[in-house]
């Protein structure tokens, strides 16, 4: 019994020892791996100071973040939540020296080596910086628009654009508000107001100038005017300068023409809905937008308004507002966006549209194409076959130029949040910052977003020169590590050359023989091009009548994908339901609205005798890839889906008329 009783002692006394000794807590790791890295030159002025430190026990750490130009830089940032700093206010060709000291909550710290880097010298690029002047977001460069940079009714510079659509000038002198008026014979006005010079010399400046066909002397209009006035959500004016919640924003615009739209957006630039939101009236000179939403802002941040009247006449109104929201502040980690290339997806997508110069411009052919078209779906093609869905009827001729832009996902938090997928202590964003970067290493930011999705419109992006993209999250003042997507080369334009049968030829063989060719040879370092078509036979006679090659799978009819490498010029010939021989799976349809029968005339598989077809190519376009990214150029898209904006009209059908005999 002493025995137990002994033992019983023993554990006793061990365990209140071991409740006495207190856990041992580990200093951070010291903070590595800098971004400048140790030493760098030539770095950007807007640069993001990034590093990484880690707890040995998983304490959630706080950093102190010390810089300056001197050697023993004093202390710039406590209690700093996130592992990236950024703006910093730099100057040219300086050297500057940082460090940090991680912290934990019981105290212990650990201090980095301490760190250089210095800033490049200033460029003609930087020293001078370019407005580009374009037609339409996505389009082409105006040349020979005149320029004038004014202060009130001072002229500060003047120039006029080259073929790119740049002017450049020298912003030496400059105030720090400027306004930009443009002009050039058979285009409507174009003017900036309120724009900060400081803005432009950290960015180039694009700007629309727009043909018009109603007032083309521009010299006969006078320039729009539009007030802005800013509201609290109460009715009471609000200063601008100190915006805390949504607020309420009234338009009124002076002009001599018939309003047309007005749009409004907080951070960018507003315009079509294809490339984001943004508030919007129409056919009315003065409007009032409430609740603006100022939720994933905070600071100073440019408010956009812009006006067009009916002769495309265009005022860019822009304030700048100052937003001081309250961020509530958490001990959780700030969600980093994740790349889709982490999970085997792409996430940068670019389009290069072709235009066609003119549509064929036949009545009866736009008949029949309005004809071709117009159909409940109640058909057994696919479920997706909706052609031309979002054209009009009336359509004769597709604008002049091609478009270029690119998008950009990733998996944002709400995303991964739906699928289970956000880790604990894990904090929502307020947003996201999309970054750009022409050589990727220095990226500037270009936009902010509420959520994983961007359409990049600019001017700069071009075809065959690489671009890169990343992203970054944040919350209030903090921001979220960078996250590089990748990169893509947009490819050039194309458009198809009908060689056969050839337009207006007679006397064609009832098995005629189609063949056509890409007229341009695309190349991309990322990967060889691939080019898909498919064709399109009209019935000029009755004009319900079409025939196409297909592939018959059950019940259902499937268009057939003609499909080569590089450039090749594809031939194909018509038998009927005896499909080709250039294609063994290949086989030839009637469509006749609402439904879809295997072809034959009579007793045989040829076009009806010395009857009028007309032929064309559907959709034309070429798609070169990698890890990270696609690239498509649409050429022809006849209502298929392709093209996000709805279709490219083809520039040319050939007309034939068969031989009245065998």
């Amino acid at each position: 019994m002493k025995k137990y009783f002994y033992l019983v002692v023993v554990l006793i006394v061990l365990l209140t020892f071991s409740a006495c000794v207190p856990t041992l807590n580990n200093p951070p790791n010291k903070p590595s791996n800098p971004y400048p890295a140790d030493g760098a030159s030539n770095v950007p002025l807007d640069v993001t100071l990034r590093w990484e430190a880690s707890d040995p026990d998983g304490d959630t750490l706080k950093f102190d973040l010390y810089f300056g130009d001197d050697s023993n830089p004093p202390l710039l940032e406590s209690n700093l939540t996130t592992k990236s700093y950024q703006p910093l206010s730099l100057e040219y060709g300086k050297t500057y020296y940082w460090k940090v000291v991680a912290k934990d909550p019981d105290g212990e710290t650990a201090t980095s080596d301490l760190w250089s880097f210095t800033t490049s010298a200033p460029s003609a690029l930087e020293q001078e910086r370019a407005f580009i002047v374009i037609e339409y977001n996505t389009g082409s460069a105006v040349e020979g628009a005149n320029v004038v940079v004014k202060s009130g009714d001072d002229i500060l510079a003047q120039g006029v654009t080259d073929k790119k659509g740049q002017v450049i000038f020298n912003l030496s002198g400059f105030p720090e508000k400027i306004d930009v008026e443009l002009k050039k014979q058979g285009y409507a006005l174009s003017k900036i107001e309120g724009l900060k010079t400081e803005y432009l010399a950290e960015n180039v400046k694009e700007v629309q100038l727009r043909a018009t066909g109603l007032y083309t002397d521009p010299d006969s209009q006078t320039f729009p005017e539009v007030t802005l006035s800013f509201f609290d959500l109460q009715g009471n004016e609000l200063d601008i300068t100190n915006i805390t919640g949504n607020f309420t924003l009234r338009v009124d615009v002076e002009t001599d023409n018939h309003p047309s739209i007005i749009y409004a957006k907080i951070g960018s630039v507003p315009g079509s809905s294809f490339f984001g939101d943004r508030y919007i009236a129409s056919d009315t000179p003065t409007a009032t937008f409430t609740n603006m939403d100022v939720s994933t802002f905070s600071g100073e941040v440019p408010l956009y308004v812009v006006f067009y009247d009916y002769n495309d006449n265009r005022v860019e109104k822009i304030e700048y507002i100052t937003i001081n929201r309250e961020v509530e502040e958490v001990e959780e980690s700030l969600f980093v966006p994740v790349s889709p290339v982490y999970l085997g997806y792409v996430g940068i997508v670019s389009y290069t549209r072709n235009q066609g110069v003119e549509f064929y411009n036949n009545d009866k052919l736009l008949k029949i194409v309005s004809d071709k078209f117009d159909f409940n779906g109640a058909n057994n093609l696919p479920q997706d076959f909706e052609p031309l869905k979002n054209f009009g009827t009336g359509i004769e001729a597709a604008p002049q130029g091609t478009n270029l832009w690119v998008e950009i996902s990733w998996f944002d938090y709400d995303t991964l949040d739906y699928y289970g997928l956000v880790g604990p202590n894990v904090v929502r964003p307020d947003g996201y910052n999309v970054y750009r970067s022409f050589d990727g290493v220095n990226y500037r930011k270009i936009a902010t977003v509420a959520s994983g999705y961007y359409r990049d419109p600019s001017a700069q992006n071009e075809v065959g020169r690489e671009v890169w993209y990343a992203v970054s999250s944040y919350r209030g003042n903090q921001e979220s590590e960078l996250v590089e997507l990748g990169s893509v080369v947009p490819l050039d334009s194309f458009n198809v050359n009908l060689k056969s049968p050839a337009d207006r030829e007679t006397n064609v063989s009832r098995q005629p023989t189609f063949v056509w060719e890409p007229t341009k040879e695309l190349t991309s370092p990322e990967s060889v091009v691939e080019y898909y078509y498919t064709i399109w036979i009209y019935d000029l006679v009755q004009s319900e009548n079409y025939i196409f090659p297909g592939i018959l799978e059950g019940t259902t009819v499937y268009m057939y994908d003609f499909a080569t490498v590089g450039a090749q010029e594809i031939s194909v010939t018509f038998k009927g339901n005896e499909g080709s021989p250039e294609y063994e799976d290949l086989s030839w349809f009637l469509y006749f609205p609402p439904y879809s029968y295997p072809y034959k005339y009579e007793e045989d598989n040829k076009l009806e005798p010395g009857k009028t077809y007309d032929w064309g190519v559907d959709y034309a376009y070429a798609v070169s890839y990698d890890s990270d990214s696609v690239a498509y150029s649409i050429a022809i898209d006849y209502g298929w889906g392709i093209d996000p904006l709805g279709g490219v009209m083809p520039e040319m059908h050939n007309e034939f008329t068969t031989t009245t005999g065998n």
